[in-house]
């Protein structure tokens, strides 16, 4: 007897690295897998005049971002969030009123479920995550300031709690949760985000060590790549780059989207803008570089991580939130503390120095994220809680 098909509605908000999670989708229950039937809204994707138009409204600036020495105080994020959640809900109605009816629904981030609590209640759904407000409420810079994140708080536990499933990136964000919300019983999945491994070729490891090994005065490329390049700590890695006279012994590729003041530049830096990902030059700065590093300030689990992971390069982080959950410090990859000037340069020399470091840490990377990241087991545990979730009658389980 053919089992029917769960029908399963994915919501992506379309934003940065979540539209990588919405390809990952696309491909992976093409033809209904695992007896699934997927269908997913894209938000970013077909908007209206008019929806632009009220969300340039609804999510303009009132309060000039660090004015004052604070932010947030105009309640952007939670006007951008809710935002995002009535446009959610909208194109759910537009869905069902065409025909469609789903037994399952799969909100990726939590904001874009705001607006559909009650379907929650009613429907069978699952809530993506990789961070609870708490990375908003520690780069606040006044209890004034913190307490503006409260209506956000308060609508993801309503969320959290009415759930049938939570699946959590990372162990770091499913602890925040159970600690910022003791009360809410809803089960926890951990499951890191998955990786198309098949753009990333392994043979690249050993091509790089050969050729660094049969390149006389050979300098190793390092590769940053971060879109908010002051977060990510691009200027403290320019300031570390310079200080310690690195560009004497390598080159460093910048790969962002926000302007980089070019005082700050030194030798051996470039500074590549406007490359999309997945692209064939996104893919060839994976492969040319040597090892990657993101000195980031604020980063709840860091995909750009397990991207380097999988192109077999070491990796050098900061020991913050669930990073270290991708970077086995000494192991894969360096962790040191943000803004730490000096341990990041010395991270820094000792890969640049050792192309047998490189190599190997690189390949430890590479075997962990296909271990914890191969999307074909991805989408197998996905597609088994998607049934699980569905017939709720079947008793719970966690998944690890």
């Amino acid at each position: 007897m053919t089992r029917p098909l769960t029908h399963a509605l994915f919501v992506n908000s379309g934003i940065l690295g979540q539209r990588t999670f919405a390809r990952f989708i696309q491909n992976a229950f093409t033809g209904q897998q695992e007896g699934v039937r997927a269908t997913q809204i894209v938000l970013t994707e077909g908007l209206t005049p008019a929806e632009r138009v009220l969300r340039r409204v609804v999510c303009s600036r009132l309060w000039r971002d660090g004015w004052a020495g604070m932010t947030n105080l105009d309640f952007m994020r939670y006007r951008a969030e809710w935002n995002a959640g009535w446009l959610a809900r909208k194109r759910i109605r537009q869905l069902e009123q065409s025909g469609e009816r789903f037994d399952v629904l799969h909100f990726h981030r939590q904001a874009t479920s705001y607006a559909s609590l009650r379907r929650i209640r009613t429907t069978p759904t699952i809530i993506s995550i990789d961070c609870t407000q708490r990375c908003a409420m520690q780069s606040a810079r006044s209890r004034l300031e913190a307490r503006t994140y409260a209506p956000n708080v308060r609508r993801d536990g309503d969320i959290f709690r009415a759930a049938q499933l939570i699946i959590s990136t990372s162990r770091w964000a499913a602890d925040c949760l159970r600690d910022e919300y003791p009360d809410c019983t809803t089960e926890i999945a951990i499951m890191p985000n998955p990786v198309q491994l098949d753009g990333f070729d392994p043979t690249w490891i050993e091509e790089r060590y050969a050729r660094a090994k049969e390149t006389p005065g050979y300098r190793p490329r390092v590769l940053f790549m971060g879109g908010d390049f002051r977060r990510k700590g691009g200027y403290d890695l320019l300031a570390a780059w310079r200080d310690g006279q690195l560009g004497q012994h390598a080159s460093l590729d910048l790969v962002t989207s926000s302007p980089v003041e070019s005082r700050f530049l030194s030798a051996g830096v470039a500074v590549h803008v406007g490359v999309a990902a997945h692209s064939p030059e996104w893919r060839a700065l994976w492969r040319d570089a040597d090892l990657f590093v993101l000195p980031t300030w604020d980063e709840a689990f860091g995909m750009v991580f397990q991207e380097a992971a999988a192109a077999g390069l070491p990796a050098i982080g900061t020991r913050i939130n669930a990073v270290p959950e991708v970077i086995n410090d000494g192991q894969s990859g360096l962790l040191v503390a943000p803004g730490a000037s000096e341990p990041l340069i010395r991270a820094l020399n000792q890969l640049i120095a050792s192309a047998e470091r490189r190599r190997d840490m690189g390949a430890r990377a590479r075997d962990f994220i296909v271990q914890s990241a191969h999307p074909d087991a991805y989408r197998r545990t996905l597609a088994a809680a998607i049934q699980r979730v569905a017939n709720s009658t079947q008793p719970a389980r966690t998944i690890r």
